[in-house]
């Protein structure tokens, strides 16, 4: 296995680091190495060094080696890497490597022609955590080595997962080792692996003089002189392969090794080391030429077979011709043949002119069809030909595109389909190859994905396809702001298709509907008279349900009271606007969710987020794992389960953070601002609202009205209350005009009459908590006319204060709103204690500092604290010491491993890896004062809130 070990000279640094990576993968500190230089330093020669000694240490060793011509197979480098792994796995071994959610990286191995399930939105994210659980099984037994040359030549899936994985290697017996050419196809993504904190790099250096020397008496076999050896240096660098071919040379020339040679070996550069490879290789046999252009134009790994009939040789003649060119150092024999060195395959195929190699890939995607060869092979060397108008090219083209995207690699997937527009199309498949183009671009954030579909929207004819194009043409439309855009596509669709398939357009009509929550209230007018005017809907089909859905929403949103509003929700969630059912069309159902969090059908709502959050992570839905989990960690708050909505919006922002995905991420921020304010860490909360840049401007848009409430927040918990009734204003605003709860169930006056009161406003505040009351009453809901009878109460002050108070505690208490309980209670406690009821203000706030440590709100703990000292009580030490000392991260791992998760489950289900669950029972084991998993229960029911 192991190179010759001349070649491993002044490299014992290297050789120590490598081992070194290898001896933490075995002890679970997974290691990336990233060996990089120029062509022919001898970096594949350390890898191989590296494998041999992983090998005789008991470790898996898989090896690939990236190639130019496979840069656009999704996953290539990852599939050359593990494919041996699972093609000799037994049955048992197979369902072992792939339980869980290993199952997830399942379509990327299925057998070429085998049908895989339809290509999903998020299939890149699915694939991704997919595979990271596919190398933890495969890593269970035994530590694993992977190894991979000429990594500049990975596909951009592959290096996305090394990203993916360098981070979460820890706790991994994983060492991943490679080689990268410097300086050549840096990529942005490659650029991120380099930067990544998590790899380490390793530059071997050139061979210095004396190195040079021992090189030249080992190849030549014989002393050579000073001269010579600085000759040999200077003509070469110090390149270890441009040296021993000039060596090789120099032997077959005769060169003696005295310092009167040195001359000659002067004259010969690196470029002309490389050159000398086909001088030696026109020396041999005609059939070895032919044999060598072929696996040029092929790829390493290419059989003797295919070599064979490419070049026209037989099949004797070409074994014959390889076992030449194996001994002649320019071919090896691997996983078919491949070439020994890049500078060798490059001098060879670069020796054939640009329209030769054009032709020959046009030929060799011949023969690999004739041969029966995987389509993306054969895609490979189509992309590499001139186009010719071949609809058959298409056709095959689309093919490896739409398998791409079942396997999470849109970026491919456009990659191809380019290249299936380039041929050109013939005319009648044009529009759909515009429409998968524009689909696949779409999914990567390419600007050019709206000109695509729009120009398949005008030329498709068949309904279904139409629908697609459209709902994808307003998804691209709304992504860069334009709903209006997105709305005249979607009704432009819904004309061109209602009249032959209805169910097509109600279909559309539900997405219409979704989209126009994010529109102008004149738009959302109009979706309403659309939805009102398709009248009472029979049958049982998803349009049907998902009509009936969006209906009820809009009957939600225009109800009069809290209890008509929650008939409306519950009869849409029931009657079809549950998460995934049966198709991808969700607005109606994420509007009926965000609708509930009006009311207080808390527990509806998270029951709901819950059901869908089990399919989210069954399909590794990180999007909408994240967007689900963010939802859930509001109703949490709303709740009153603080630390709970804090672990949620922690853990969505980390996702969407490290996952580079925008879209919700300014909705998770305000949820974390508003936890870390309800549990008492303002410094924090600043510190959140200040790195997410998020602050600063908050733009419209019902994504971003969250974040406008949160700064507000911030503002008042600083002290800093005219700004704070300035953002709760603007909020108000923006909340009627974008919001999707109905606007009679906004809470912001709640909280900006009692900012204007501390800002000196004594009479607006007034006027505006009269205002948010006789509002709430209106709506109906226990919470709403709690909340707004204790900032009344506050603000108007006077001798009914306290009966008012009184009034908010009683409502509140069967309510769900278990912080707003808390803050009423210890305002009443605050407000009988200045009344020098003191027996009865202790009474009161002893309640209500239980409640706020029930809730996790540190803030109103110590408040309650301190007027129940001034009351002449005391502020005992919570019930379960230790539970407030955990971390939000901490509480939710051991919630999940209270409730019998295993940590490999409860790390698929935070998407962490299970070094940080073992990690966090460590800490949680040890806080709490207890021996070990047996006793989590206990020890969290203890201060459990009842909402959790």
């Amino acid at each position: 296995m192991s190179e010759p070990a001349v070649t491993l000279l002044e490299r014992e640094r290297e050789l120590g680091e490598l081992g070194s990576a290898l001896q933490e993968a075995r002890h679970d500190r997974g290691q990336i190495v990233l060996i990089e230089a120029a062509a022919g330093i001898g970096k594949t020669s350390l890898l191989w060094a590296a494998l041999e000694s992983a090998a005789q240490s008991g470790f898996t060793c898989l090896r690939a080696r990236a190639s130019e011509l496979e840069h656009d197979f999704p996953y290539g480098c990852v599939r050359r890497l593990l494919e041996p792994a699972v093609a000799k796995a037994s049955t048992a071994e197979r369902e072992r490597l792939f339980e869980d959610a290993a199952a997830l990286s399942m379509p990327l191995f299925a057998p070429h022609g085998a049908t895989t399930a339809p290509p999903s939105a998020d299939g890149a994210f699915a694939m991704l955590h997919g595979l990271y659980w596919l190398l933890n099984n495969l890593a269970r037994d035994r530590p694993v080595a992977l190894c991979i040359d000429d990594l500049q030549w990975a596909d951009v899936e592959s290096l996305h997962f090394l990203s993916y994985l360098a981070s979460r290697l820890d706790g991994l017996p994983l060492a991943v080792l490679a080689t990268v050419r410097s300086r050549e196809n840096v990529t942005a993504d490659l650029t991120r692996l380099f930067a990544a904190p998590e790899v380490k790099v390793i530059r071997p250096q050139p061979l210095s003089i004396e190195a040079t020397a021992a090189l030249c008496e080992q190849r030549l076999g014989t002393k050579v002189a000073d001269a010579f050896a600085a000759a040999c240096h200077s003509a070469t660098g110090g390149n270890p392969f441009f040296l021993q071919t000039l060596l090789l040379e120099a032997k077959e020339l005769r060169f003696l090794a005295d310092a009167n040679e040195a001359a000659r070996v002067k004259r010969i550069g690196p470029v002309a080391v490389a050159r000398a490879v086909l001088v030696r290789l026109a020396g041999a046999q005609p059939s070895a030429t032919a044999l060598v252009r072929a696996i040029a134009v092929l790829g390493n790994g290419t059989s003797v077979v295919e070599a064979a009939h490419f070049a026209h040789l037989s099949d004797e003649d070409a074994a014959g011709a390889a076992d030449v060119l194996i001994g002649m150092g320019i071919l090896r024999q691997a996983q078919g043949l491949e070439f020994a060195h890049p500078i060798v395959q490059s001098a060879i195929y670069d020796d054939m002119g640009a329209h030769e190699r054009a032709r020959a890939h046009a030929r060799a995607a011949r023969v690999l069809t004739e041969r029966g060869a995987d389509d993306e092979r054969i895609a490979a060397q189509i992309a590499k030909a001139e186009p010719i108008g071949d609809p058959a090219r298409v056709e095959l083209l689309r093919r490896v595109a739409a398998r791409a995207l079942t396997q999470g690699a849109p970026a491919a997937a456009v990659a191809w389909l380019t290249r299936a527009l380039a041929e050109p199309p013939p005319s009648e498949s044009r529009p759909e190859t515009l429409l998968e183009l524009g689909s696949a671009q779409l999914r990567v954030g390419c600007a050019e994905a709206a000109a695509h579909l729009e120009s398949a929207t005008e030329a498709l004819r068949q309904p279904a396809l139409v629908a697609i194009a459209a709902r994808q043409l307003a998804n691209a439309r709304s992504n860069v702001g334009d709903v209006d855009g997105a709305l005249a596509a979607l009704s432009s669709a819904i004309a061109k298709v209602q009249a032959q398939d209805r169910e097509l357009a109600l279909l559309l009509e539900a997405e219409f509907a979704a989209k126009s929550q994010q529109s102008t209230p004149e738009a959302r007018a109009r979706a309403v008279q659309r939805i009102a005017r398709l009248g009472s809907l029979d049958g049982d089909t998803p349009g049907v349900r998902l009509v009936r859905a969006s209906r009820a929403f809009e009957q939600a949103r225009a109800s009069s009271s809290e209890a008509e509003a929650v008939r409306h929700l519950e009869r849409g969630l029931e009657d079809g606007g549950l998460f995934g059912q049966q198709t991808d069309v969700v607005g109606p159902f994420y509007a009926l969710v965000i609708g509930l969090l009006a009311t207080d059908a808390l527990d509806l709502g998270r029951k709901v987020l819950e059901r869908a959050l089990t399919e989210a992570r069954a399909r590794g839905s990180i999007p909408a794992l994240a967007f689900l989990t963010v939802h859930r960690g509001w109703f949490f708050l709303r709740g009153g389960s603080v630390a709970s909505a804090e672990a949620d919006a922690r853990m969505v922002v980390d996702l969407l953070t490290a996952h580079d995905i925008l879209l919700g991420l300014r909705f998770a921020v305000a949820l974390l601002v508003m936890s870390q304010l309800e549990s008492g860490q303002v410094e924090a909360a600043e510190e959140t609202l200040r790195t997410s840049q998020f602050g600063v401007e908050v733009p419209p848009g019902l994504a971003n009205n969250n974040l406008l409430e949160a700064r507000a927040h911030l503002h008042f918990a600083r002290g800093n209350h005219a700004a704070a009734v300035e953002d709760l204003r603007e909020f108000g605003r923006r909340d009627e005009l974008w919001g999707a709860a109905n606007p009679l169930a906004s809470r912001w006056r709640s909280h900006a009459c009692l900012a204007l009161r501390a800002a000196g406003d004594e009479d607006g505040a007034r006027v505006l908590a009269r205002e948010d009351l006789e509002r709430a009453r209106r709506w109906g809901s226990a919470s709403g006319i709690g909340t707004a009878l204790r900032a009344s109460a506050v603000v108007e002050g006077g001798a009914d204060a306290i009966a008012r108070l009184g009034e908010a505690v009683t409502v509140l208490q069967r309510s769900p709103a278990r912080l707003e309980y808390a803050r009423a209670l210890i305002d009443l406690g605050a407000a009988q204690r200045r009344a020098n009821s003191r027996a009865e203000a202790r009474s009161t706030l002893e309640e209500g500092l239980k409640v706020a440590m029930r809730c996790n709100a540190a803030g109103l703990v110590a408040l309650a604290g301190v007027e129940l000292r001034a009351a002449g009580g005391r502020a005992s030490e919570a019930t379960g010491a230790g539970l407030e000392e955990l971390t939000v991260s901490e509480r939710r791992v051991a919630e999940l491993a209270a409730r019998g998760r295993s940590n490999p489950q409860i790390a698929q289900a935070l998407f962490v890896t299970r070094k940080t669950v073992e990690t966090h029972l460590g800490r949680v084991y040890s806080k709490l004062g207890i021996a070990g998993r047996g006793q989590l229960a206990a020890a969290l029911a203890r201060t459990q809130a009842p909402e959790e």
